[in-house]
């Protein structure tokens, strides 16, 4: 802990200090306290009362929770593959040597640097069924009107149509990152060699570009279970609950209806699963090395 040149550790402790105490505070204490109330029946205003297992006991036998973890897995299964693909389709092409691919990073990346707020408001207005920009094409061209926002078979889809538009961008990142890692000397031997675009492709690209695949992959499930901003500002959860995902319905149990318990255990269940993910994750990259 001890800075370069200098022997004495105390102002390697005096320095890291502040991060310590901060991280204890904002994320180990967090970790442990939600972890203990989710043993409790607690609305915050009154005392708590220690029931055990009693939360879990209940939430696997809420109805809610169960539709709602499965939209959860239906945005999962929505989004990640289409943003991987669109993700590393972005990355080839400002990898390119296309004179538009500076514009085309910055573009591509722009829609991720917006709030959650904006872009969900944007795409509710887009989707918006009497005056939207998608609609009035859609009229323009003699269609009937779409409830993009409001009929239950398109509104996840509709929701992930703004999610994909909005955070691709941060998938291209990591992809052009890994591409740019690649030797060209090993895309020289292959042309000398007669290899064309589609070959080189297959054949080295993505095979050496298998790790950030796989840590791609891992953080764009990850983020997808995560989803709640963008359902909870395009459609609140609607139609008929259709949207709800697991985030959603854990803060409607904390924040709305004051189960502090419920919810806390709830979201050590969604916890579990990505823990699950990332272990599967840590094993995959262990096959590699």
């Amino acid at each position: 802990m001890a800075i370069p040149g200098n022997k004495d550790t105390r102002d390697g402790v005096l320095f890291s200090l502040p991060f310590v105490l901060i991280y204890l505070f904002l994320l180990v204490f967090p970790i442990i306290f939600g972890l203990c109330i989710s043993f409790y029946k607690w609305d915050i205003l009154s005392s708590r009362k220690f029931i055990g297992l009693g939360n879990y006991i209940s939430l696997f036998k809420d109805k809610t929770f169960y539709t709602s973890l499965w939209h959860t897995f239906q945005f999962v299964f929505m989004t990640t593959p289409i943003l991987m693909v669109a993700g590393f389709l972005m990355a080839l092409f400002v990898n390119s040597k296309s004179l538009l691919r500076g514009a085309g990073e910055n573009i591509f990346f722009i829609p991720y640097v917006l709030s959650i707020t904006v872009i969900g408001t944007l795409w509710a207005w887009l989707f918006q069924k009497n005056y939207g920009l998608f609609n009035q094409l859609f009229m323009l061209l003699g269609h009937a009107k779409v409830g993009w926002l409001t009929d239950p078979q398109k509104a996840m889809w509709s929701v992930s149509a703004a999610t994909i538009w909005w955070t691709a961008g941060f998938n291209m990142i990591l992809f052009s990152a890994g591409m740019k890692q690649i030797s060209a000397e090993v895309y020289e031997s292959a042309r000398i060699d007669g290899a064309g675009y589609f070959r080189i492709l297959k054949d080295i690209t993505i095979p050496l570009l298998r790790p950030t695949i796989v840590l791609c992959l891992l953080l764009q499930i990850i983020a997808s279970f995560k989803v709640f901003g963008q359902v909870f500002v395009m459609t609140g959860g609607g139609p008929y609950g259709k949207t709800r995902v697991l985030i959603q319905y854990i803060y409607e149990n904390g924040f709305t209806y004051f189960k502090m318990g419920y919810s806390s255990a709830m979201a050590y269940v969604l916890f579990l699963l990505i823990m699950v993910i990332s272990v599967v994750y840590y094993k995959i990259m262990g096959r590699d090395k």
